[in-house]
């Protein structure tokens, strides 16, 4: 109980949420934003939490993102800290496919930005 999961199956699929009670192997799922509990088969689920336990206790050294040599591109794992607000915004136009992609779209605003960084800087 508390493991973060999310649903494989169902009219439900893709959405994430919280093991409220376990019964057998059914799951009572709170799903994220919403008071509903949906009931599924423990195969239905991702179960992020367990799988986190598994990685720790495996490498528990082991660094953020995936090992080198495994990428197809050239990228390097970066934490940043955002205002709650904009995070939640950012998030909403995600889940509304506004934003398909997060890595594209944050690298394309940051090449905007540096290059209006570099239209400004004054010539020496």
């Amino acid at each position: 109980m508390g493991d973060k999961v999310c649903l494989k199956k169902g009219d439900h699929r893709g959405k994430r949420g919280v093991i409220k009670a376990t019964q057998g192997d059914r799951l009572a799922v709170q799903l994220d934003g919403a008071d509903e509990i949906v009931h599924t088969a423990t195969e239905a689920v991702t179960n992020y939490s367990l799988a986190a336990r598994k990685a720790w206790k495996t490498e528990p050294n082991r660094g953020v993102g995936r090992r080198k040599g495994t990428g197809l591109k050239d990228r390097v794992s970066v934490t940043i800290r955002l205002d709650r607000g904009v995070w939640e915004e950012f998030q909403k136009k995600e889940e509304a496919g506004i934003i398909e992609d997060r890595t594209e779209a944050i690298n394309e605003w940051f090449r905007e930005k540096l290059a209006e960084l570099d239209d400004a800087e004054p010539e020496t």
